[in-house]
């Protein structure tokens, strides 16, 4: 079993790889991508024992992910993805 601080980083590192591809606003979302890598970084967290500040993370990923298909304009885009490098930073 790998230790916990190898699953953060795994997370860390989908996170960012979501902001960098939804921070663009050159770009269309890759909707696709980002719910991949979003999925991705939420399931493990399943990977590790959770504490309640890790609990409200992953229910915060969750509703961003649940969100991301009612982004509609840069701001709003903006925001969902400020909100996710806040999480990823507070992680």
């Amino acid at each position: 079993m790998r230790d916990k601080q190898f699953f953060i980083n795994s997370i860390k590192m989908d996170l960012l790889r979501v902001v960098t591809a939804a921070g663009n606003l050159n770009n269309p979302i890759p909707q696709e991508s980002v719910n991949e890598f979003l999925t991705h970084a939420i399931n493990d967290f399943d990977k590790t024992s959770l504490d309640e500040k890790d609990k409200m993370f992953k229910k915060q990923l969750i509703n961003l992910r649940d969100s991301l298909t009612s982004i509609n304009d840069p701001h709003k885009r903006l925001r969902w993805t400020e909100d996710v490098l806040t999480i990823r930073c507070r992680i």
